[in-house]
Order: C-alpha cells, then sequence, then structure tokens
C-alpha cells in the first residue's frame, strides 16, 4: 500500500513598488487552500505571533491563533 502526500497550492503575495519589484523590506502573506491568511518571514515560514486573517466572500477578518474571529478588530472588503 503506498501513501502520497500531496502539499496544498498557498499563494504567496508580497509588497511591490510603483516600478513592480517586490519589496523585501516589507511583510509578505501566504492564503491557504482554508482561505487563511499568514504572515512571512524571510524563509517563507508562517509567523504565528503576528495577526492572521480568514476571508469569508468579499471580506477579510481578523482571526486569533485558534481562527476565530476577532470582532473588536476591523474587517477588510475586497473590491
Amino acid at each position: 500500500m503506498f501513501v502520497f502526500a500531496v502539499q496544498a497550492a498557498d499563494k504567496r503575495v508580497y509588497s511591490t513598488d510603483s516600478m513592480g519589484k517586490r519589496q523585501y523590506n516589507k511583510p509578505s502573506y501566504i492564503i491557504t487552500d482554508n482561505k487563511r491568511i499568514y504572515e512571512t518571514d524571510l524563509n517563507g515560514k508562517k509567523r504565528y505571533d503576528k495577526q492572521s486573517y480568514r476571508i469569508e466572500g468579499d471580506k477579510i477578518f481578523p482571526t486569533d491563533l485558534m481562527g476565530r474571529r476577532q470582532y473588536d478588530k476591523p474587517a477588510f472588503e475586497v473590491e
């Protein structure tokens, strides 16, 4: 019996300048398949000590470490 491990294709979001070049001195983010957003370090590892977010429809909500929505922090809308 063989077991194949399939890694989900996470998407990376980088800060860019007006010329479209990546700004390595600004934080980058990773969006997972379960619609969670995490800030990453320079090596691309998730920073669990920073604010995380969850995408629901066309809104982005801040979450705690357990993935629960934080109602005391502002939400964002995607256009």
